[in-house]
């Protein structure tokens, strides 16, 4: 964007029970940040500008999903600073650092120095939830990734966390789990309210149930704990209801089940272990009547209760408010500004 018009960011906050705005907060991209796909530079904030133009958010495939967790981590818990990936476009080296509100930039990386070796390429910026560390990944040039803190405190020392090879990881993002916080580098993240289980979708082995480890780590077919989502469950796990419980949606598109076509069910990721079968009763009934529109979850609110569903049927996109249970009646969004939230941007959280 020129100068003269710089990049914004909005954040907006509504009652989902009268669908009235509460609050709202715009941040002004710096121009040094990364923001588009053409500057080869992994970012979140990349992923949330190229899908949230007017007339973007719908595919052949139908309505884009609900945001995976480091979206979310972009933002401090009170949404008042916006984690920045930035870059020098002369040397092309990166670094983090973060934007306020009132639109001061603070860079939390130093620059390249007068040593002689791989241009600075910090990438995947994402906020500690209590905002004392913006985290990020590196990448060397024989492709180890390392993941690392930055303190927004004044020293801005890098704290180790963890590293691996990043063969395989092509279109992996970070987002962070646990207490004390940990690191996850892969593919789909979508973390549990407890922050010990998280999904992911892992290169050769599919969409699993990961145990978050004691250290951060590179979320691959080798390294951490996991647990595959059995193929008979015919699960996209677009997240969690509960500690233990995935919201799913259909893998491939079309349900196997004619009762599932184009519905939702849960998942209770507790009964699965080493068989590659479905257990007996971990599959949940069908959530909403099947039918030929293509359904996509867009938010699922924190109690697990309660979810907002896109619609897509022929070129009508619409919005739906339904419960999480088995035969739920879904009661349409008709409030004009909500529905444009929904159609543009991201749900960031339902708290």
């Amino acid at each position: 964007m020129p100068a003269s018009r710089p990049a914004s960011v909005t954040v907006t906050g509504w009652d989902p029970a009268t669908w009235k705005q509460t609050v709202s907060r715009t941040f002004t991209v710096p121009a040094e940040a990364v923001v588009a796909e053409a500057d080869d530079v992994a970012s979140p904030l990349v992923e949330l500008c190229a899908d949230n133009f007017p007339g973007a958010g719908t595919s052949d495939d139908g309505p884009r999903a609900v945001s995976s967790t480091r979206l979310r981590q972009l933002f401090d818990k009170d949404f008042s600073r916006m984690a920045v990936v930035l870059v020098d476009r002369e040397t092309e080296a990166t670094g983090v650092g973060y934007v306020d509100t009132s639109g001061k930039l603070t860079k939390l990386s130093g620059g390249q120095g007068e040593d002689f070796g791989d241009t600075p390429k910090e990438e995947n910026a994402v906020f500690a939830e209590d905002g004392s560390a913006v985290w990020f990944t590196e990448t060397d040039s024989s492709d180890r990734v390392r993941i690392g803190s930055r303190s927004v405190a004044g020293d801005h020392a890098v704290t180790e966390q963890g590293e691996g090879d990043g063969n395989y990881m092509d279109g992996s993002g970070l987002a962070l789990a646990g207490d004390p916080v940990r690191g996850l580098f892969g593919k789909e993240v979508r973390v549990g309210p407890d922050g010990r289980k998280a999904t992911a979708f892992i290169t050769w082995n599919g969409y699993n149930v990961v145990d978050v480890p004691q250290r951060s780590a590179l979320l691959k077919a080798e390294g951490v704990k996991t647990t595959g989502i059995p193929f008979e469950a015919d699960c996209y796990p677009y997240g969690w209801v509960d500690d233990r419980t995935v919201l799913c949606g259909p893998r491939l598109g079309e349900a196997k089940d004619p009762k599932r076509k184009n519905s939702f069910w849960t998942l209770d990721t507790s009964r699965l272990g080493d068989s590659e079968d479905l257990p007996k009763g971990a599959l949940g009934g069908p959530i909403i009547p099947a039918t030929d529109r293509k359904n996509t979850v867009r938010a699922i609110a924190r109690d697990g209760k309660q979810m907002i569903f896109a619609s897509l049927q022929g070129t009508r996109l619409e919005f739906f408010l339904s419960p999480i249970a088995p035969g739920a009646t879904p009661k349409k969004i008709t409030a004009g500004d909500a529905d444009r939230a929904l159609r543009v941007g991201e749900v960031l959280e339902w708290r």
